[in-house]
């Protein structure tokens, strides 16, 4: 099991599909952390590549967690962030 979560996101208009690959330890001291920081960090990454940095529409957005057997099923096109604690891809 790897130390990642995994979720899921679709836009409709454009039709866009996101891979959220978000780091379950913190990369500064190993500590792990508690679900409601991992989905926060997947909400602030899927906010940043959509072009969407207000707090009320970063609470609008809601990735959808997907164990890590799916994510490997989907095709990474492009990789859209990168930052010490997540990874953003355009998926299909």
């Amino acid at each position: 099991m790897s130390d990642l979560a995994y979720f899921e996101y679709s836009l409709v208009l454009p039709e866009e599909r996101y891979l959220i690959e978000v780091q379950t330890r913190n990369p500064a001291n190993g500590e792990p952390r508690v679900e409601e920081e991992i989905k926060a960090i997947a909400k602030e990454s899927l906010a940043l590549v959509i072009g969407e940095g207000h707090n009320d529409v970063v609470r609008g957005l809601k990735p959808n967690p997907i164990s890590e057997s799916n994510a490997q099923r989907l095709t990474k096109v492009q990789q859209l962030l990168t930052r010490p604690d997540s990874t953003v891809y355009l998926v299909e």
